[in-house]
C-alpha cells in the first residue's frame, strides 16, 4: 500500500502556546484519519499545515502524490456578494462534466442566480463542497466538513468520501460530527 503522506514529530506554536508537539503518523490510499480534539487543539492548524498553508514549528512532512490536494476549510471561501454561478465560475468548477448532476443531487440547481448571502448557511456549505464533488486530487483534506448541513446531504458526503476512498484517493478530515466512514483516529489534546 503506497504511503500519500508520512509526519514525523510535527510540532506547532502560536506565539508561546504549544498547540501539538511530537505528531508523528502516516496515511495510506484509500485510507482515512480522523482528527478529534477540543477547541483550539490544534485541528485546523494540522490541516492547514498538511495542505502547505501554514508551516510547522518543528518536525518533517513527507508528501507522496501526485496530484494537488483538494483542501476544504471550515470557512466556506465563497463571495457572498456574487450569484452561485458566478462563485462556480471563480472556482473554475462551471465547465465540469459532473457539475449538472451534483447541482441536482445537491439542490442548488435551481438557484443558480441567486446570492451567495441569500443562501442558507447548509446551501452555503453544499456549495461550496461542490469543489470536492468535482475534485481531481489523490488526497482530500477537510476541517469540519460536515458543519450546517442536513442528514440527507451528510449521508450523500459520506458515500462520496466512501467511493473517493476505494477509488484509492486518501483522507484526512476533522469532525465533531461522528462520519460513517472507516478512518483512524488522531487525537489531540491541548498541550
Amino acid at each position: 500500500m503506497k504511503k500519500i503522506l508520512v509526519a514525523e514529530n510535527l510540532s506547532y506554536k502560536i506565539n508561546d502556546t504549544k498547540l501539538f508537539q511530537n505528531l508523528s503518523f502516516s496515511l495510506n490510499e484509500g485510507a482515512a484519519i480522523h482528527i478529534l480534539g477540543s477547541n483550539g487543539s490544534g485541528k485546523t492548524s494540522l490541516l492547514k499545515i498538511i495542505s502547505g498553508l501554514t508551516k510547522q514549528t518543528k518536525g518533517e512532512i513527507e508528501k507522496n502524490y501526485n496530484k494537488d490536494i483538494c483542501f476544504i476549510g471550515h470557512k466556506n471561501a465563497l463571495k457572498q456578494y456574487l450569484t452561485v454561478e458566478d462563485n462556480l465560475s471563480l472556482l473554475e468548477i462551471e465547465a465540469h462534466g459532473n457539475l449538472k448532476s451534483f447541482l441536482q443531487l445537491l439542490g442548488l440547481d435551481k438557484l443558480l442566480d441567486v446570492m451567495v448571502a441569500n443562501l442558507s448557511y447548509g446551501q452555503q456549505k453544499k456549495l461550496a463542497l461542490l469543489r470536492l464533488f468535482l475534485n481531481n486530487s489523490d488526497l482530500l483534506v477537510l476541517d469540519e466538513p460536515c458543519v450546517g448541513l442536513d442528514k440527507k446531504s451528510q449521508d450523500i458526503l459520506c458515500t462520496f468520501l466512501s467511493d473517493e476512498l476505494n477509488a484509492k484517493k486518501a483522507l484526512i478530515f476533522s469532525s465533531h460530527i461522528s462520519l460513517d466512514i472507516s478512518s483512524e483516529v488522531l487525537q489531540l489534546d491541548k498541550a
